[in-house]
């Protein structure tokens, strides 16, 4: 017998006090959960997210509590993820972060930083 995963339903309300916490904008926060503007403000009228938003918000929370310990505030994570980053092509991370790939390029990214390897 498999045993099957679920992962629990995102309260919205979360969602909407990361964006707050991380200046992140409502485009923004839609393109990182892979959701037109529109989609995400219907979403956000409803209690939780369904289960394949509430899996990349989980992963998003990740990548911002990890730069929160690499940059030690909300505010220079904010701040670093809406700049054009070298090791990243070029890219701030947070355009990066609205693909899978792109977000664990971020979250390597901020696990160098965080122990110091700067290259």
């Amino acid at each position: 017998m498999t045993k099957e995963y679920r992962i629990e339903a995102t309260d919205s309300a979360l969602v909407k006090e990361a964006a707050v916490d991380y200046g992140i904008s409502r485009d923004e926060m839609a393109g990182l959960l892979g959701v037109s503007e529109k989609t995400y403000y219907n979403m956000m009228q409803k209690n939780h997210l369904d289960a394949e938003r509430s899996d990349r918000f989980h992963f998003i929370q990740q990548i911002l509590t990890s730069g929160e310990e690499a940059f030690g505030s909300k505010a220079n994570l904010s701040k670093w993820l809406k700049t054009p980053q070298s090791t990243l092509d070029g890219y701030t991370p947070l355009n990066m972060m609205a693909t899978i790939t792109g977000a664990n390029r971020v979250l390597h990214v901020l696990g160098r930083i965080k122990h110091g390897i700067t290259s």
